[in-house]
């Protein structure tokens, strides 16, 4: 039986961004510097031969990058499916030409239902750009995905917002808590247990109103807040997936930045190296500990989010300290 690849690469192909977010927590990679185009391609073309499926080019901002449309145009060639996640701001009308004809994925944040809460997070000047690039996106006829992070400035419009996603062409909806670091760390505005734990009741409130599918990124522990027919969610524990980082180096997750091998020989041998790393180990399969070891979510869970443990307690084997089992566990004296 040969070597298991991953299916999909999750790219950060620049770090540098035309927003300052309050709960960003790609700030860490602002100044690293970019690949050359001819690396990236190389890269795309040896994925290709191993049977990568999917590249989603995220940052940052990937549409600040000059080279985003050909890295794009290049893996559709190859015969991959390619992604992109923006805030919007930079798309006009011809942009959302050019990614329709290539048939781009748009994956976009939306993360408020007025002005007031969205730019409270993303910054004065920010909503009309953002209703621009939503409405440039419709025209071209993309729908795009919409992600919505929940943060203590915007917890309690989790209901609006969808509803406004919704009505401004969402395809599909996801939340994801916003993690304790980088600006969001330095803002404090990154989500508490308990309002994160109010936001998850509303997306089930609206998603089982409306009957419609809402993905909750980041949260295994999702049952045990509630149980919804319409909301979904997965364990990255799980994922055959490889994060690589804008200069190149493979990470254990975009948000801890903590490197697990270097894309310079070649793909392959850079997914070895991580599969083989101790650290990968560890966060792939956890030593369980209390409350984990006796809760009836633990098959599903593993122990949440290993990044916001590895964050908040140094330690990638630690209980997820957001989910409200972990946050109310009493040790014995």
């Amino acid at each position: 039986m040969g070597l298991e690849l991953p299916s999909s690469i999750i790219w950060i192909v620049t770090g540098r961004c035309n927003l300052n977010c309050k709960h960003c927590y790609t700030t860490v990679y602002r100044t690293e510097r970019e690949m050359p185009r001819e690396k990236v391609f190389k890269i795309l073309e040896e994925a290709a031969e191993l049977g990568v499926e999917h590249v989603h080019y995220t940052g940052g901002e990937p549409l600040l990058l000059k080279d985003i449309f050909d890295f794009l145009s290049y893996a559709k060639e190859l015969g991959m499916e390619a992604s992109i996640f923006t805030n919007l701001t930079l798309v006009d009308e011809r942009t959302a030409r050019r990614l329709h004809r290539l048939e781009t994925g748009v994956y976009a944040s939306i993360d408020g239902p007025k002005r007031e809460i969205y730019e409270s997070i993303r910054g004065r000047g920010t909503w009309n750009k953002m209703l621009k690039g939503m409405h440039a996106l419709t025209k071209a006829g993309i729908l795009p995905h919409i992600n919505i992070a929940i943060t203590e400035l915007n917890w309690k419009y989790v209901r609006e917002t969808v509803t406004f996603a919704l009505a401004l062409g969402a395809y599909s909806i996801s939340i994801i808590p916003s993690m304790p670091t980088g600006a969001a760390f330095k803002n404090r505005v990154y989500i508490s247990t308990n309002h994160y734990k109010e936001a998850l009741l509303q997306a089930a409130e609206i998603a089982e109103e409306l009957k419609i599918p809402i993905s909750v990124w980041c949260t295994p522990f999702l049952g045990a807040v509630v149980n919804s027919p319409y909301l979904y969610y997965g364990n990255c524990r799980r994922w055959d997936v490889i994060d690589i980082t804008p200069s190149g180096r493979v990470v254990l997750c975009d948000v801890l930045n903590i490197e697990v091998a270097k894309i310079d020989s070649g793909l392959k041998n850079a997914y070895l190296e991580m599969i083989n790393s101790p650290i990968y180990n560890k966060a792939v399969y956890p030593k369980l500990k209390s409350p984990c070891t006796s809760c009836t979510l633990s098959s599903k869970c593993t122990g949440g989010c290993y990044a916001r443990a590895y964050i908040k307690n140094g330690q990638l084997e630690s209980p997820d300290p957001l989910c409200p089992k972990v946050a109310s566990f009493k040790p014995s004296p």
